[in-house]
């Protein structure tokens, strides 16, 4: 541990203790806690955030809502396509907030505003889950992750990927680049796991099963880091053996944290099995059955500058012996994918992610890989051609992922099909 990181545990603890004591004592009525904890939530957006006001005008909402049934009768199931319509006011709030993006697994971007409050509400809810695993705030963190800030460009981006860099520094995080994926890149990163002392790693799912296969001799030595426990996320794990493989490399339990950065953490998975909700900041619906399991519509229940009402994240959830509300048996949602380049490194499609999901006019993007390896082409979706600023940025963004990325065709095109599960794919591969 560090001393900044055992200031910032002392600094949390107080939220994170008064959290857990709300989930210690569950109430008897569920749905009546939550729609109080909703409409409270959903009164401070409406005076706070210009977005929540043209949601409501949209939908023509009340200021509060008589029951869950009333909410649903309302407003129809919400995607990124509504909220791109309440965004485009553009009013501003009347107090600082911070703007996020995201591709998502269904390569959709969306750019959208974050109040403060919110954004460390989600971090509680974050050391909450992570808690229950043994893992304190003070710990030191090894991420097998993607990294946005290095996208920058200029000075800008020079001083924002010096500013990660002290981050992680003074809080004890070793961060390994998830972009490039090669059995060489996974025995270095393998060193610095080593050396790092970390005790706990969070990262993609596939990156971790790259990982833990091309590390498989070394985990006597990663037995001896003592890990409190390995978190998989932001994806499905690739493999049906990518759990058990993942378990024996690391030696400690393996979980999946379930969210979106939409929504923030939704949900942590028990070492035993299934998954536990923060249903004091998320309400749960499963909504229409497939034959992968049951929609999964989410109603955030805390003050947001950009509320979710009804909010279908684009996943499925098995219920099992669960209510769904308070937990769930098991989710699935897509496996991101990894595109091969000609010298053979494979790079995680999430690197696509982050130079694509804040592209003005973007709708829809596609990754098309070829098959034996190439360059891939991107193909997007949009009212009118790329500016030449934008595909100048972007052809920038790319040749920091690798050089070889710098000349990917990039190709405006009217539609990009939706696969059977009604998603679009954000990677294929074609000949």
């Amino acid at each position: 541990m560090t001393l900044i990181a055992t200031l910032r545990g002392i600094g949390l603890a107080r939220d994170i203790n008064q959290e857990a004591a709300i989930y210690a004592a569950p109430p008897a009525d569920m749905a009546t806690f939550q729609l109080a904890r909703f409409n409270a939530g959903w009164t401070d957006s409406l005076a706070r955030s210009p977005w929540a006001r043209a949601m409501a005008a949209r939908l023509a909402l009340p200021q509060s809502f008589a029951s869950w049934d009333d909410l649903a009768t309302r407003v129809p199931v919400q995607t990124k396509a509504d909220l791109r319509l309440d965004l485009a006011d553009p009013a501003t709030a009347n107090e600082p907030v911070s703007w996020r993006a995201t591709g998502g697994t269904t390569a959709e971007p969306l750019r959208f505003p974050v109040f403060r409050s919110e954004a460390r509400e989600a971090g509680i809810d974050q050391w909450l889950g992570r808690g229950r695993l043994g893992i304190t705030p003070s710990d030191r963190l090894f991420m097998i992750w993607g990294h946005a800030h290095m996208f920058g460009t200029g000075l800008k981006g020079t001083i924002n990927r010096l500013k990660r860099q002290l981050s992680d520094a003074v809080i004890g995080y070793t961060r390994w680049s998830a972009y490039s994926m090669s059995p060489a890149d996974l025995r270095l990163a393998g060193d610095a796991l080593a050396e790092s002392g970390a005790r706990y790693v969070i990262g993609y799912s596939s990156a971790l099963d790259r990982f833990a296969r091309a590390n498989a001799d070394r985990s006597s030595a990663f037995r001896g880091l003592n890990l409190k426990a390995v978190i998989a996320t932001a994806e499905g794990f690739p493999r049906e053996d990518s759990r058990a493989v993942i378990e024996a490399c690391f030696g400690c339990p393996v979980v999946m944290e379930y969210g979106s950065v939409e929504t923030g953490a939704i949900a942590y998975e028990r070492p035993a099995g299934g998954y536990d909700v923060f249903w004091a900041r998320h309400r749960i619906e499963l909504g229409e059955a497939t034959p992968a399991g049951r929609t999964l519509i989410v109603t955030s229940l805390n003050a947001r500058a950009l509320p979710l009402l009804r909010y279908a994240i684009g996943d499925v959830a098995n219920a099992g012996g669960t209510d769904g509300v308070t937990g769930f048996d098991a989710v699935g949602g897509r496996v991101n994918d990894a595109i091969t380049l000609p010298n053979g490194t494979p790079i995680h499609s999430e690197a696509f992610t982050h130079v694509m999901r804040d592209l003005p006019g973007v709708r829809v993007y596609q990754i098309v890989g070829r098959k034996g390896g190439g360059v891939p082409t991107i193909r997007y979706e949009a009212e009118a051609p790329l500016a030449e600023a934008s595909l100048s940025l972007l052809k920038k963004r790319l040749a920091l992922i690798d050089e070889v990325l710098r000349d990917t065709p990039v190709e405006r095109v009217e539609e990009i099909p939706l696969s059977g599960a009604g998603k679009h794919r954000m990677v294929i591969e074609e000949s």
